[in-house]
């Protein structure tokens, strides 16, 4: 059955109305359908059956089995059923790769059979109800197809498609986020530590400010007031952000003392080798990388390639600090224009 892609598109979203024929065919189908349950029922139960040692009532269970394989592929071919403890040699056995029905060249409805012989049987029996369903379903499709089968296959193409649709934009849009993401509002974290050999930090001596997105694209100066505990250090940690893939930079860094006298100043540019300038001083440069087509003496321009993106600063220790001031600019990565 080949379906158009304009069937797909134009035709009825609603089931159709079946013509009487159709109705009976529908009806018939219906009727083996539900002997096919019953088959996989009592095959269910013979298991069961066989793997308890219930031999005796597996032998009188896979009687009826037979003869319910039996007539209903005689059924469904057009041809008269054989009767319970009827001839089963007049059942012509059908070509079949999958050697339906080969178990009753051995087998005798009238004797007993032991645990090994009937556990072939059975597993023929397995066989030839793969071969009817099989067997079912191209009759179904041909002889018995109506115009309810059709629109039955319609619907699930298009349910197909449409989830196919629904799963590709979800996926662009989920792509786009992690790929452009927004800037979030988030926080920049300060953490003095004592110098380059005990670069060790902690939540105590921890400042941050806030950082909204309405901030993005222009340069921002931030102060941090630092407490009597944090005035001595050598070496500090900037965590600039806390979102992955965010273009930044840092035009300066500055600390003060009480009185407002410069003790540390730093701008982080660009060197001939394309490094950020005296590289020796950064101790550490953590989920970050710099930005492509650096030119020397540039302010250096860095993109957050993780979620946890820090800077180690170290320089000569710094005894009366009490003001921290960094002026920075956040620019989304995917909106960047080189000048």
């Amino acid at each position: 059955m080949k379906i158009s892609l304009k069937e797909i598109i134009l035709s009825n979203w609603k089931s159709p109305v079946l013509s009487e024929e159709e109705n009976q065919f529908e009806s018939l189908k219906k009727v083996k359908k539900q002997k096919l349950s019953q088959i996989e029922s009592r095959l269910e139960s013979l298991e069961i059956l066989i793997s308890n040692d219930k031999l005796e009532d597996a032998n009188i269970l896979m009687q009826y089995l037979v003869y319910d394989l039996v007539n209903f592929y005689q059924n469904l071919t057009g041809n008269r059923e054989i009767p319970k403890d009827g001839d089963l040699s007049l059942f012509q056995i059908p070509e079949s790769k999958s050697k339906a029905f080969e178990f009753l060249k051995n087998y005798q409805y009238t004797n007993m059979l032991e645990e090994s012989k009937l556990n072939d049987v059975f597993d023929g029996c397995l066989l030839t109800y793969d071969f009817l369903i099989k067997e079912s379903e191209k009759i179904f499709r041909s002889k018995f197809f109506t115009s309810l089968d059709q629109f039955k296959t319609i619907r699930k193409i298009r349910i197909v498609l449409l989830s196919s649709i629904f799963i590709l934009a979800l996926t662009s849009v989920m792509y786009y986020q992690y790929k452009y993401p927004v800037m979030k509002d988030q926080s920049i974290k300060l953490y003095p530590f004592l110098d380059k050999d005990h670069p060790q930090t902690s939540e105590s001596v921890m400042v941050s400010l806030p950082v909204s997105k309405t901030g993005v694209g222009v340069w921002n100066e931030y102060t941090f007031t630092l407490p009597d505990s944090m005035a001595k250090f050598g070496g500090l940690r900037i965590d600039p952000l806390e979102q992955r893939g965010i273009r930044f930079a840092l035009d300066d860094i500055q600390i003060l003392d009480k009185n407002g006298k410069v003790l540390y100043s730093k701008k982080i540019t660009v060197s001939q080798n394309l490094l950020p300038e005296d590289y020796q001083d950064f101790l550490k440069i953590d989920d970050i990388k710099t930005a492509s087509k650096q030119v020397p003496g540039e302010l250096v321009e860095m993109i957050s390639i993780g979620r946890d993106p820090k800077i180690l600063l170290v320089f000569p220790t710094l005894e009366t600090a009490k003001t921290i001031k960094l002026k920075m600019k956040y620019i989304e990565a995917h909106k960047v224009k080189k000048k």
